[in-house]
């Protein structure tokens, strides 16, 4: 009975609040589902993982810094963690008071391709398209697509940093869901 009031009391102030981007800070976590699609890396299966978030929205626009990571298999390969940090500008076009705040993404980020004896590491820049549903001007749910072009262009295997010639093709597209807060 209390969860149900708890409930209750949750609902009635998320549907009383008006609901409209907030200009400032927020912190977000989501959860990310990787698909590596480079031809060097695609016969690793697609995997979750979680990523977090720290941005600033100046109305239309936010920047914003992320970081992921997941745990990929393969069979007959070793598994692999995928990790990567970007940096991302969103340019919304909704209404600055709409609820619903659909945007396009574009950043630069640093990669990583990990397992037990190897680590290739890359750079690449990223595309992707998202909505933000404002639930009040604090709490948002945040569901984005983006795809990043990524090359590996170092490998360390032992202590020892090897310079790879050709690149490697690492692309990955990623889902993400999750909550953003703004303070």
């Amino acid at each position: 009975m209390k969860k149900l009031l708890v409930l209750s009391v949750l609902a009635a102030a998320l549907i009383a609040t008006p609901a409209m981007a907030k200009e400032g800070v927020y912190l977000g976590a989501d959860l990310v589902y990787n698909t590596i699609q480079g031809s060097d890396f695609d016969y690793y299966d697609s995997a979750g993982g979680l990523g977090i978030k720290v941005g600033y929205n100046f109305g239309s626009i936010a920047i914003e810094g992320n970081i992921f990571k997941s745990t990929h298999s393969a069979t007959g390969y070793i598994d692999v963690d995928l990790s990567g940090a970007s940096v991302d500008a969103r340019i919304s076009f909704s209404q600055t008071n709409d609820p619903d705040q659909v945007y396009a993404l574009i950043g630069l980020g640093a990669y990583t391709l990990e397992d037990p004896s190897a680590k290739l590491t890359g750079s690449g820049f990223n595309l992707g398209v998202g909505l933000e549903h404002f639930f009040n001007q604090q709490v948002a749910l945040n569901l984005a697509g983006i795809y990043r072009f990524i090359s590996y262009d170092e490998t360390e295997t032992g202590g020892v940093t090897y310079t790879l010639s050709p690149k490697l093709d690492g692309d990955v597209l990623t889902v993400a869901a999750g909550l953003n807060l703004y303070f």
